[in-house]
């Protein structure tokens, strides 16, 4: 069976690392694909990686047909069905959630727009600073992080050189998020002194 891929989806979640893919095409191979691939109208949403090795080892595998509204809801649901299955570091965690910010922020904007309808534009913009906020908050408790967290993964994503985002993703002694946020903020604080 022929399965689409959708390079967005597929790139939606951190790669697995070379060690987390061969352990995965062993377990293929020893047990077959227990768990159901996930599609969209025909286009993975779950189970790139096991797509690829059951393709490639001619494993048999399943298919489980979703239903979404529209491709943002699929990319929402692809993110949220992330953070119940792997144990990511805390800026892993706090980059899948930022991918939700726009969505999120629509949801959020169109709510509150909605029933503003009869107050005039300053009262609508005080309203919309205070849905920036709250959508930080709900984005830090889908991730399991903190609003600080979230802010400063945003942080280094927009401002961090590539070698301090990559050491983030890995996480560890010296490259947790804080560490690395007062790394790029450091200069910046000095600068006032």
């Amino acid at each position: 069976m022929y399965l689409n891929i959708d390079k967005e989806f597929e790139t939606l979640i951190p790669q697995l690392t070379l060690e987390e893919y061969q352990q995965l095409e062993k377990n293929l191979v020893r047990d077959g694909c227990r768990e159901p691939l996930v599609v969209w109208n025909g286009t993975i949403i779950d189970g790139h990686n096991r797509y690829k090795i059951c393709r490639k080892r001619e494993i048999e595998f399943q298919v489980k047909e979703m239903e979404f509204d529209d491709r943002q809801a699929a990319i929402e649901w692809i993110i949220l069905n992330q953070f119940g299955r792997r144990n990511l570091p805390a800026f892993q965690r706090g980059a899948l959630a930022l991918r939700l910010k726009p969505i999120i922020q629509e949801k959020a904007k169109a709510r509150k727009l909605s029933t503003l309808k009869q107050f005039n534009a300053d009262v609508q913009k005080s309203a919309l600073r205070d849905e920036k906020s709250k959508t930080r908050d709900e984005l830090a408790k889908l991730a399991g992080v903190s609003h600080d967290t979230i802010e400063k993964v945003e942080t280094i994503q927009k401002e961090g050189t590539p070698e301090q985002i990559e050491r983030a993703k890995k996480g560890g002694k010296g490259n947790t998020v804080n560490a690395i946020y007062r790394e790029i903020k450091k200069p910046k604080l000095s600068a006032f002194r």
